[in-house]
C-alpha cells in the first residue's frame, strides 16, 4: 500500500510539472505551429508516398483509396484521380522527374521540422545547438515517416487481401481469425509508436534512455486514439459532409493534427521531466509556497511537494538539538532543506554590528550561497531542534537552475542581494551562506 502510494505521488509530481512547465514554454504556440506545417507538408507527403505505391508497387488506386479511409477524402475524388493517373502516366525518369521529387521531398519536410522545433524549445536549457545534425535529423525524419507509412500500407493491403480468402479462416479457425483480424486493425497505431519513438529519442539534444522515450511515445499514442475515438462519437461525420462537403474532412484532419501535435509535446514536456526529475523537484522546493499562502493551487504545490520521497531516500540526515549542520570557514558547497525541525543560521553582519541570527523551519532552504558563488562557509547552521534534513548536493542545484528558468531567476537575485550586503547595504539576504 506504502509503494502504491508513493507511485501515486510521484506521478502527481510529474504531471504537475509537466503540466506547468508545458504552459511556461507557450507550446500551445507550437503545436498550432506544428499544425499549421502539416497543412503546408501533408500534400507534398502524400504525394511521395502515392509516387511509390502507385507507380513502383503498382497498387490500384483504389485500394489505397479505401486503405486510407476518411483521410482519402481530403481531396475531391476527381482529384484523386487526376494525380493517381498523372504518377502512371510518366513512363521514365528524367533530370526534370529529379528535380522535381527532390522540390516536392524539400516541401514535405515542413512537417518534420514541426517536431525538431517543438522539441528544441523544450531541451533549449540542456545541451548545445548543432544545426547540421538537427538539419539531418530533420531530412532522415521525413524519410523514415514516408518509408514507415509505404511500411503501413503494403501491411495493410497485403494483410486485408489475406483475410478475405477463406484459406485464412480455414487456417486460422474462427476464433483465432476473428481475435487476429481485430488486432491487425492496431497496425496504423503500432505505426505512430515507432515514429514517436523515434523522434523521442533522437531529436533531444540531450538524448533520453530508450525506456522513457518508449513510455512517452505508447503514452502520447495511446491517448491520441482515445481522443479520436470520443471526438468520432460526438461528430456525426454524414451531416458535417452535407453542410461543408469534402472541406469537412480537411476540418477535422486539421483539429486532429493539433490535437495529435498538443499531445507530443506534452509527453515530450513529460520526457524531459522525467529525464530530469530530480533537478526539477529541487527547483520546486526551493521555491516552494509559504505555509500563509491562500492561493488554492500554490497550497495543493505545497502539498505536493512538501516531503519529496525520492529525495529522502537519497539525502535525508538527521540531527540531534545542538548539533552543527555546518560551521563557519568549511569548504563545503552542499545546500540543505528542512523537512522537519528547525535550524538556526548564525552569521556576521556586514557593517561590523554584530552577528545576524535567521532560524529556517519546515519547508525551506538554507545554505545554498556557497556552492553559487563559491569560497568557503561564512556561516554557522545549528539544529535549534531534533531536525531532519535533506543534505542536497550543489551540482543539483546548478542543474535545476539549467532545466528551469524561474529558480534561475530567484538565485540570481539572491546573489545579487548577497553582493549588495557584502558592500555594506542594508539588503538580508534571504538565504545564507
Amino acid at each position: 500500500m506504502r509503494r502504491k502510494q508513493l507511485w501515486l505521488t510521484e506521478t502527481a509530481q510529474r504531471m504537475f510539472i509537466t503540466w506547468t512547465t508545458f504552459l511556461e514554454n507557450d507550446l500551445l504556440i507550437y503545436a498550432s505551429a506544428g499544425a499549421y506545417g502539416f497543412l503546408l507538408s501533408a500534400l507534398p507527403t502524400a504525394l511521395m508516398v502515392l509516387a511509390i505505391l502507385v507507380r513502383v508497387l503498382h497498387t490500384a488506386p483504389e485500394r489505397i483509396r479505401d486503405l486510407f479511409g476518411p483521410y482519402s477524402g481530403i481531396l475531391p475524388s476527381e482529384d484523386f484521380d487526376r494525380i493517381v493517373s498523372s504518377i502512371t502516366s510518366v513512363r521514365s525518369v528524367g533530370l526534370f522527374e529529379i528535380v522535381l521529387g527532390l522540390s516536392i521531398f524539400w516541401m514535405a519536410r515542413r512537417f518534420f521540422t514541426s517536431f525538431q522545433q517543438g522539441m528544441s524549445a523544450i531541451y533549449r536549457k540542456r545541451g548545445r545547438q548543432k544545426p547540421i545534425k538537427e538539419t539531418l535529423i530533420v531530412i532522415s525524419g521525413e524519410i523514415i515517416l514516408v518509408i514507415l507509412v509505404v511500411s503501413m500500407s503494403i501491411f495493410l493491403i497485403a494483410g486485408s487481401a489475406v483475410f478475405r480468402t477463406m484459406f485464412a479462416r480455414s487456417l486460422l479457425g474462427p476464433v483465432v481469425y476473428t481475435l487476429m483480424k481485430n488486432l491487425f486493425r492496431f497496425v496504423p497505431l503500432g505505426i505512430i509508436v515507432v515514429f514517436l519513438f523515434l523522434v523521442y529519442l533522437f531529436t533531444p539534444r540531450e538524448r533520453p534512455t530508450w525506456r522513457v522515450s518508449l513510455l512517452s511515445s505508447s503514452a502520447c499514442s495511446l491517448s491520441f486514439a482515445a481522443v479520436q475515438a470520443v471526438f468520432r462519437s460526438f461528430v456525426n461525420m454524414t451531416r458535417y459532409n452535407l453542410v461543408y462537403g469534402f472541406l469537412s474532412n480537411v476540418i477535422v484532419i486539421l483539429l486532429e493534427v493539433f490535437v495529435f501535435f498538443l499531445l507530443f509535446l506534452f509527453f515530450a514536456q513529460f520526457q524531459y521531466v522525467v529525464q530530469f526529475y530530480e533537478s526539477f523537484l529541487i527547483s520546486r522546493i526551493y521555491r516552494l509556497p509559504g505555509r500563509e499562502e491562500r492561493n488554492p493551487l500554490r497550497k495543493f504545490e505545497r502539498r505536493l511537494f512538501a516531503r519529496p520521497a525520492l529525495l529522502y531516500r537519497k539525502y535525508a540526515v538527521r540531527l540531534k538539538e545542538g548539533e552543527t549542520v555546518y560551521a563557519a570557514g568549511e569548504d563545503t558547497t552542499d545546500f540543505y532543506y528542512v523537512w522537519r525541525g528547525s535550524v538556526r543560521v548564525t552569521t556576521p553582519s556586514g557593517n561590523g554590528d554584530g552577528e545576524r541570527e535567521r532560524v529556517h523551519s519546515s519547508g525551506e532552504v538554507f545554505g545554498d550561497l556557497s556552492g553559487l558563488i563559491g569560497g568557503r562557509r561564512t556561516s554557522t547552521a545549528v539544529a535549534a531542534s531534533p531536525v531532519l534534513l535533506l543534505r542536497l548536493p550543489e551540482r543539483l542545484l546548478r542543474e535545476a537552475i539549467e532545466v528551469d528558468g524561474a529558480i534561475s531567476r530567484k538565485t540570481l537575485g539572491m546573489v545579487t542581494g548577497y553582493i549588495r550586503e557584502t558592500r555594506g547595504a542594508a539588503v538580508p539576504s534571504e538565504h545564507e551562506m
